[in-house]
């Protein structure tokens, strides 16, 4: 039972917590506001421009257009702002000042347009992509960021030589197209489409310079691209490739796992796949050769990046 003191101390003990409530109650909006605007200002946002493009922050930091339609990659970019962040976490160590980089099947130009920040005035960016509708999203990126001195962008595909093709693109999944010049067949019945586009080897384009890094997600064509441009990867000595890496995708396409493994393996180059965590696990060529299904980054190059 409370002593007589206490009794007497608790009106205004009572006052006080009622003051405090009262002020809690009056820092409580303040308080969700600023947390709002916090989590607002971590969250890149999009913003429609019409009904098939939205313009997104890449990392929040780099407005990159979208197509708000599609199922693949723009849904992340427009909800996080990112696509892929380990590889692109290491994408940036693998970067070289002053040479050559290029991104191979750039989509809506992600890595490219991360190689063209990071690298900055000395950024030598060539991007590639076949699909028009994409190739005219990044277009419109790479112009709003300013930077059309470091990216250079080529709307063909990359393959051993120069020729046409078709695309089959899938409707709300452009980054699942793939070349059918090695997968001759009737239509598919899956709901692709197919779009003609032209196909050039790297070589002939790129007649001089240095490699520093390339990336190239092709659907299966890795190999194939590869073989267009063993002229620049002789001459450079510090190229690093990240590559997808799909079994039954190259095999469709031409070029199987080993014989790819044999002709990197030529140059010098050795492998090395990706850790959650974005480390870097040697891969023996035999093990990577031996592998007949699945689909992973790996990375190829003579030296790891310090």
């Amino acid at each position: 039972m409370p002593s007589l003191s206490e009794l007497l101390t608790l009106p205004s003990r009572m006052a006080a917590l009622q003051r405090e409530l009262a002020a809690m109650r009056e820092a409580l909006p303040q308080a969700i506001a600023a947390g709002i605007a916090a989590a607002l200002a971590a969250q890149p946002r999009a913003i429609p421009l019409d009904g098939a493009v939205a313009l997104a922050m890449l990392e929040g930091r780099l407005p990159i257009h979208v197509d708000p339609r599609a199922g693949d990659i723009a849904p992340h970019l427009m909800l996080t702002g990112q696509w892929e962040p380990v590889e692109t976490r290491l994408w940036r160590r693998l970067l070289r000042p002053g040479l050559l980089t290029l991104d191979v099947g750039a989509h809506l130009g992600v890595y490219a347009l991360l190689a063209a920040e990071a690298l900055g005035e000395t950024a030598i960016v060539h991007a590639f992509e076949p699909n028009p509708a994409l190739a005219t999203l990044l277009a419109r990126s790479v112009a709003l960021n300013g930077f059309g001195g470091r990216i250079t962008l080529h709307g063909v595909a990359a393959g051993a030589g120069d020729g046409v093709a078709s695309l089959m693109v899938r409707p709300g999944l452009e980054g699942g197209g793939f070349l059918d010049a090695a997968l001759p067949g009737p239509p598919r019945p899956d709901g692709f489409v197919p779009v003609p586009v032209r196909v050039v080897a790297i070589d002939p384009l790129l007649p001089a310079g240095e490699l520093g890094a390339a990336k190239l997600d092709i659907e299966g064509m890795e190999g194939q691209a590869l073989r267009g441009m063993a002229g620049l990867l002789g001459r450079s000595p510090g190229a690093r490739l990240l590559l997808e890496w799909a079994p039954a995708m190259l095999a469709g396409q031409g070029m199987p796992g080993p014989a790819l493994v044999a002709f990197l393996e030529g140059f010098g180059l050795r492998f090395w796949s990706i850790a959650a965590d974005g480390a870097l696990v040697p891969l023996p060529g035999p093990a990577l050769a031996g592998l007949t299904e699945g689909l992973r980054n790996i990375v190829a190059t003579r030296e790891l990046p310090a």
